[in-house]
């Protein structure tokens, strides 16, 4: 099992970051708001350690499946996760999904068993929220003193049903999120009638023609 990984970050998108090791390039998975950091922190091109997690990920088949790297830049947050991932019906990508508060209050909401805390976040409902304070609560201590403020995901809701791909077309482009969020509201801003991902982009690409000097 590959619990820690060391290298050069190569790449960094919403979903995952590109890490060279001896001439070979894991593809490791990472919270969206980490993703995020990483790269406003300029941390493409430097040497990064991830505490990993291996999963195995199910297919659209039943029998398809992909073994996966879950990576998170502090071990305090993998043990959290590794726990969080225990609760039956709490899979990984759900679990990521609802990370939108710091660890440590979510950690706080279990020892305090407040239901209706837990059920804010994202893919969390009211049943799911009991089982999460029955199976957790007694060992989130040590997570709700955690000095971080910082969530691990990000909670977005897109204006437009096409604005989650623009966006993702333009964090794989190298832009940060909050860059591309701008000019997407710039882009939807100036009135023209866009049905696609493909016309914000086109839209967006012109935009950024016009800012060009010369």
């Amino acid at each position: 099992m590959i619990s820690r990984i060391r290298g050069k970050l190569s790449l960094i998108t919403e979903r995952y970051a590109l890490v060279e090791n001896a001439g070979l390039f894991y593809e490791v998975m990472v919270p969206s708001a980490l993703a995020e950091r990483l790269k406003e922190n300029g941390r493409i091109g430097q040497e990064m350690t991830f505490e990993t997690i291996y999963f195995i990920e199910a297919g659209d088949k039943k029998s398809s499946h992909y073994p996966k790297l879950l990576g998170f830049t502090d071990p305090v947050d993998r043990e959290f996760f590794s726990l969080f991932t225990q609760v039956p019906g709490l899979g990984v990508k759900k679990a990521l999904k609802s990370l939108v508060l710091p660890i440590r209050d979510i950690a706080t909401a279990i020892e305090t068993k407040d239901v209706g805390q837990l059920t804010r976040l994202p893919g969390i409902g009211g049943r799911l929220a009991d089982k999460i304070v029955a199976e957790l609560h007694g060992k989130m201590a040590k997570f709700a003193l955690s000095r971080s403020a910082e969530p691990l995901a990000v909670k977005q809701r897109p204006a437009v049903p096409f604005e989650s791909e623009a966006i993702e077309v333009l964090l794989q482009l190298q832009y940060t999120r909050r860059e591309a969020e701008q000019m997407i509201r710039k882009a939807l801003g100036a009135g023209p009638k866009i049905a696609s991902a493909e016309e914000l982009i086109a839209v967006i690409f012109r935009n950024e023609q016009k800012t060009q000097p010369g």
